[in-house]
Order: C-alpha cells, then structure tokens, then sequence
C-alpha cells in the first residue's frame, strides 16, 4: 500500500489519502501548494478537522461518518465533487474532488480512501464567511470564532433583515419587497426610513470597527436592491439542513441513506427563528418556520422506515415517538409507531398511542383516523 500512496508523491493534483478512521496517512506536495498545509502538519490529522469541507450551498462533507466514506464502504461509485476547503490562512479554496476506495487485499473491507483534487479557479480564494444560524435561538459567528453580539444586534428587526437577505444566497433583493416584508403595516417613507437606520445597525453589529457603511464587506447595496455579500460562503444552517436532507433521499445503499439523514438532522437546531416569529409576527417567517418544520418531521419519518427495514425497531420507535412529542396528530408517524410495537409484540403501548392519537384527531379536527390505522389496531385485538 505504501508504494501505491508514493506514485502520486509527484502528481500535479493535490493527493491525499485518510483510511478508515478519517485520519490522513498521505499528503503530497501539490495538496500544500494548493492548501497551504505541508505534509508535517496534515498527515495524523482527521480530514474533517483539517478542511472543514463544505459543498458550494454550505453543507458539511468533512465530517465523522461522512457520506463520500459511506458510499466508498458500499462499493459504490463516489462522483466527482466540488468541495469547499479550509486553506492554512482559513481562506476557502474550491477544488474539484475525485474519490477512489482502496480495499484491503486481505479482508476486502475499505482500507483507505483516495482524493485528487484540482482547483476550480486557481488563485481565487473566497471572501471570510459568516455562520448563521437560523434553526433554533438565531446566532451568527464570524471566521474568527467570534460571535455577533450587542445591543444593536438584540433589536428584532436588525436580525430579521440578516435573515431575510441570508436566505437569498447573495441575491439582491429590492428595497421595496425588504420594506414589505419587515414593515408590512407601516407607511412607505417610516417603512422606508426604518429600513436604512436598520441597514446601519446591521452592519455595524456584523463590522463593529466599521468607518464608513459604504465599506462595508457584507450588507452591500446595488442600485436599489440590498444583498449579502458572499452568498453561499456564508455556511447557512437552513440551507445545509436542505441539502443534507435532498442528498439522503436521492442515496441508493441504505447505509449511506441513514448516515445522510443523520448528518441533516444534526443540523437541525429547532423551529426557525422563534423569537422572530413569535415577537414580529411576520408572515414570510410563519412560513417559513412551518415549511422546515414540516421538512424536519419527514426527515425523521423516512429515517425511522429505513431503520425499521435495516431491522432497528428500537431507533425507529425513538424516532417515531420525537414526531409525536412534536406534532401529536401525525397520523402516517403513529401509524408506523403501532405497527413496529406490535410486531415486538407490545400490544398494550401500540393501543395507548393509538388512543391517544384518536383523542388528538378528535379533539384538533373532529374526526378519526383513517381506516387503515383502525383497521392495523382492530386486526391486533382480535388477535389477541
């Protein structure tokens, strides 16, 4: 294997190989030239503490159980992919990856894992990115690790507007829709007022030393029209929580699918920016916050199938259960809970979370559950 790894000691991509436990056992002379890292500092280091790899939308690929690794335990083929990789400044460098599993000889089971990566656009590094967090208490850190905080930043509409431009990816947006979506009751020219003494807090809560807000690197404005500057190097929870989730379903081995949808659901932090919504009221965020929430109970829902199928009632039943702590009236999730608890042979739980899902229904919408739920309990208890 040794003499496998050195035939790309002199190849022009960046090489690098991690074994099994996503440390990495070689790093050639190009991977520095292109990263920064010499061998002396990358080789002994788990991949994903070293490049923190993210997707161009902002999703984790360098992680503990990673997909790429997933696939590559599978036997199947890992396609070429773009990754976004940590540099030694902390600069992000996009390379274009490609990924070959090394079995080992002896047991057949994957050895190490190969990468040859090239730069997409040599010598063009990203801007420093901001972390945000809008699943759960929203919160924002900059590169340095340091969190945005303040009184400016505690005022509701300040971090409404970040959201609001946030989940835009570095688009523009018109003035006019911002003012209609932050100050929706309110007279064009107040509306339009509160939102420039908004866009000045905002930046100064995101650039404190900042002099001049025409300078500033990251609420810039174009003609009329507001934006993030950056888009998607600015890693964005409710994007990686989208793409995890779309990523898992599109998976073909069931061992890569359960670990893609535990990956999405670690990134799921809680409903969309409650405080905001509770606090502001605003339409666009109701929405939202019920789009992904709703996206988080069938994220869960389809990981407790494939855990039902893969023969692990325990985790489905756990998963099951934390939709209904959830969303009691879930029926299809109920439905599934009963099933997996009589099949262990508990009867007597399946009929206490059929009732109680009966009295939900009956309570919230008047009406029962659907036949194939009663006729599921029915069959059990002529059984018995």
């Amino acid at each position: 294997m040794n003499r496998l790894l050195r035939v790309f000691d002199h190849a022009g991509d960046a090489f690098w190989a991690v074994d099994g436990h996503h440390r990495i056992v070689a790093w050639n002379s190009a991977a520095e030239q292109c990263l920064g890292y010499p061998p002396a500092e990358a080789v002994g280091c788990h991949c994903y503490d070293l490049l923190a790899g993210r997707d161009p939308d902002g999703t984790s690929i360098c992680m503990p159980g990673c997909a790429v690794m997933e696939t590559a335990r599978c036997g199947l083929p890992v396609r070429c992919f773009d990754l976004l990789a940590r540099g030694r400044d902390d600069d992000l460098r996009r390379l274009n990856v490609s990924v070959v599993g090394a079995p080992d000889p002896r047991t057949g089971r994957l050895d190490l894992l190969l990468h040859l990566g090239r730069l997409v656009q040599p010598g063009q590094v990203w801007p420093a990115s901001l972390r945000i967090h809008l699943l759960g208490p929203m919160s924002v850190e900059r590169l340095d690790g340091s969190v945005v905080e303040g009184a400016l930043w505690r005022r509701l509409k300040v971090r409404a507007l970040l959201a609001l431009l946030a989940l835009q990816r570095g688009c523009p947006v018109h003035r006019d829709l911002v003012v209609e979506a932050l100050w929706p009751d309110l007279g064009y020219v107040p509306a339009l007022h509160n939102l420039n003494t908004t866009v000045y807090n905002l930046r100064r809560s995101l650039e404190p030393d900042l002099l001049r807000g025409a300078d500033s690197r990251f609420v810039r404005y174009d003609g009329d029209c507001l934006f993030l500057n950056g888009g998607s190097a600015h890693w964005l929870d409710v994007s990686a929580f989208e793409t995890a989730v779309a990523r898992a379903r599109r998976a073909q081995a069931p061992p890569q699918a359960r670990a893609l949808y535990r990956e999405a659901l670690a990134l799921h932090g809680g409903d969309f920016l409650p405080d905001l919504v509770v606090g502001l009221g605003l339409s666009w965020c109701s929405r939202e916050r019920d789009r992904l929430h709703e996206l988080h109970l069938a994220a869960l829902e389809e990981l407790g199938v494939l855990c039902e199928r893969d023969k692990r009632p325990q985790e489905a039943i756990d998963l099951y259960l934390a939709i209904l702590a959830a969303e009691p009236c879930r029926e299809s999730a109920c439905r599934r809970l009963v099933q997996v608890l009589l099949q262990r042979g508990d009867r007597s739980d399946a009929l206490v979370h059929y009732r109680r899902l009966a009295k939900c229904l009956d309570e919230e919408f008047g009406i029962k559950p659907a036949p194939e739920t009663r006729h599921l309990v029915e069959a059990a208890v002529q059984a018995s």
